[in-house]
């Protein structure tokens, strides 16, 4: 059987090679912000806008401020992590299955995570490296949701989120798993919403003072 597509056309498919591409360079970048971390280093740009290097830092009140910096990397380089390897397991087996509820979870996942960004506009700090990784990552994001989009079977709608796989009682051992793992979810997105809201208006909570 004769194939005319172009090379182009070939890599990008039917959309999720792009999202697996883009679920793979998550991951990367969450092992190389644990490898920073754990190798005691900063990024370039780091050291420029404090004007001073790791070991410079360390020496200010018991490198504790170094310390906390890493804390917060290692935070971060997890949830890169944990969010690529969602999107790879999302774009190579539900999606694969054309469902529309994984398409749908990009799409929320994707405003939640690229809309983050302009937090930076609370707190004023604009990470340069973050910013460009955005930039180059976020078309290649974009084009997998719409080529993948004509893929799906019905119904396609944002509804297709809130149609449960299987409706097991509640007080069943399967149930009583389903709700602790949605109280887990909803916790979690709490706390997400509670980090981001301190750090665009006091930046600091008490424990961090101390």
């Amino acid at each position: 059987m004769r194939d005319d597509r172009g090379l182009l056309q070939a890599l990008i498919g039917d959309g999720r090679p792009l999202l697996l591409f883009s679920g793979l360079i998550l991951v990367l970048a969450g092992g190389f912000a644990l490898f920073l971390s754990a190798s005691k280093h900063f990024l370039p740009h780091d050291v420029h806008y404090l004007g001073m290097t790791a070991e410079e830092l360390c020496r200010i009140a018991d490198c504790r401020i170094v310390y906390f910096m890493f804390h917060d990397r290692v935070a971060f380089g997890g949830a890169l992590i944990a969010i690529g390897s969602l999107y790879m397991w999302l774009a190579e087996f539900p999606l694969r299955q054309r469902k529309a509820w994984a398409w749908w979870l990009f799409i929320v996942s994707g405003i939640s995570g690229f809309g983050s960004f302009l937090a930076y506009l609370g707190y004023g700090y604009l990470d340069t490296w973050h910013g460009v990784a955005t930039l180059l990552l976020f078309p290649c994001f974009v084009i997998g949701l719409i080529r993948s989009r004509s893929f799906l079977e019905p119904p396609r709608g944002i509804t297709s989120l809130f149609i449960p796989g299987a409706s097991p009682p509640w007080l069943s051992p399967f149930g009583v798993g389903r709700a602790l793992l949605l109280a887990t979810a909803a916790g979690m997105i709490a706390g997400g919403f509670t980090v981001m809201a301190f750090g665009m208006t006091r930046v600091f909570v008490p424990q961090d003072l101390t």
